[in-house]
């Protein structure tokens, strides 16, 4: 387990227009001739909000739109010469499912500036503008977009140059995981206050996943970025003053934190290795469950209890007929209740056949941190039988004789922390290495031997 402590000047999300080189895995295809828009795109459009558009219009029509640019294909690199300041450039793409698009222009000389955006040619003849990299001076422009089918332009309107050659292509990826898209720091995935597992994959070589995390009791937190099949393609790093790379497969302790702190993370592409959108990697943020109260774990009400005095070997501190119920509460190191914490009900029916009537249950808290389950017998079979006990009710002495399937339980609420001293997963619970399991008799029949005044 790793232990880190954060400062709250961390908090903040980095947003900068500077944007470092872009690694891409686009194959080079040689130079395009330049086309030079006039005034196509002003006249045509005022750039109308997308959602203004219906999906089944658009379906309905695409194939009668006529492209007004040059069409070039995806998943290449092409390379352009001879622009002029004021020039307007663009190239038409058409995208046949829905998928994740990350348009780049990259290579630009130090005395060449040229912005780059993606726009949608809608059925009205029409454009939407779906995204816009304006960055200073020659950084490289990229432009991330979630394409519906459809046909769009790379639009580069070029602010100065001194005619040098510079690159522009797309990445079209389909196999995209359910947090797309986040792939910038301001669209960064809002992880809730509970328990988080985020499944998620790389579908490019330029992808990149955002996450942040609100701390809104100061409590403390692990994550932990899986990786199952040890690709060494997924790069975890949180915002510590700038991105700080974490260990794959570890977990991390957050504490010392404020109230309200937000924790920013990211899991990029190792760009030393193709991206494989099949892998996936798995992600937890979790408060540490340092405590659990309100624990009540009984039969029915009305269960008449085999007594101490009666039978102790063992004494049977739980007893129920037909129903046995389990509840408590988990809490974070605040005391606060926690969501979405696991707690599991390891449960032996019958301690001479555990083989076949060992069980573990699990649940998840809910809001309120609790959790309250309910196990229902659907039979019951005696390794006990003829248990004489004595009970007093309504001025009488009752003798009755039972016939117990005496069994076990155990409460095991993994902490979230990591790996213990013993190199196991951390936990708390009821039930442990000197009393591993709470006693159960599971009454199967009862009779009233005899009843007297008392």
């Amino acid at each position: 387990m790793n232990k880190i402590t954060l400062p709250l000047s961390c908090l903040s999300l980095l947003i900068s227009s500077q944007v470092l080189a872009v690694e891409h895995d686009l194959d080079n295809a040689g130079e395009v001739n330049k086309f030079v828009t006039t005034d196509v795109f002003p006249q045509k459009a005022l750039m109308k909000k997308q959602s203004a558009v219906k999906l089944n219009e658009e379906l309905a029509v695409e194939n009668t739109i006529t492209p007004i640019c040059p069409t070039l294909a995806t998943g290449s690199l092409y390379t352009l010469s001879n622009s002029q300041p004021g020039e307007s450039i663009c190239y038409h793409f058409e995208i046949t499912e829905r998928s994740k698009t990350t348009a780049l222009l990259v290579g630009q000389s130090t005395e060449t500036d040229v912005n780059l955006s993606v726009l949608r040619h809608n059925p009205d003849d029409t454009f939407t503008a779906i995204g816009t990299s304006a960055n200073t001076g020659n950084l490289d422009e990229v432009v991330l977009a979630l394409t519906e089918p459809g046909h769009y332009y790379w639009f580069m309107e070029v602010i100065d140059s001194d005619g040098s050659p510079f690159n522009f292509g797309a990445a079209v990826a389909t196999n995209l995981d359910a947090y797309e898209f986040n792939d910038t720091e301001t669209l960064a995935t809002i992880l809730p206050d509970k328990q988080n597992t985020i499944t998620g994959n790389m579908d490019s070589i330029n992808d990149i996943d955002y996450y942040q995390f609100t701390v809104v009791r100061g409590q403390d937190i692990s994550i932990r970025l899986l990786d199952e099949t040890l690709s060494d393609e997924f790069i975890f790093e949180i915002n510590n003053n700038g991105w700080t790379p974490l260990v794959a497969n570890n977990n991390y302790l957050l504490s010392n934190l404020q109230v309200n702190q937000q924790i920013s993370l990211r899991v990029r592409a190792n760009t030393a290795l193709p991206a494989n959108p099949s892998n996936n990697y798995t992600l937890t943020t979790s408060s540490i469950v340092t405590s659990f109260t309100n624990d009540v774990i009984s039969g029915e009400s009305n269960v008449n209890r085999i007594p101490l005095s009666a039978y102790n070997q063992p004494y049977l501190t739980t007893q129920a007929y037909n129903r046995l119920n389990w509840s408590l509460v988990l809490r974070d190191s605040t005391g606060a209740p926690i969501e979405g914490a696991i707690a599991y009900f390891n449960f032996i029916k019958n301690v001479e056949d555990q083989a076949n009537t060992s069980t573990s249950y699990q649940a998840l808290s809910n809001t309120n941190g609790n959790i309250s389950e309910q196990i229902n017998f659907s039979s019951c079979n005696p390794n006990v039988n003829g248990i004489r006990h004595t009970e007093y009710s309504f001025g009488y002495k009752n003798v009755w004789e039972s016939d117990v399937e005496v069994g076990a339980w155990q409460i095991v609420i993994p902490t979230n922390k990591g790996l213990d001293e013993n190199g196991e997963i951390d936990t708390i619970g009821i039930g442990g290495d000197n009393v591993p399991y709470v006693y159960f008799g599971h009454i199967c029949d009862q009779d009233l031997i005899s009843s007297d005044p008392s």
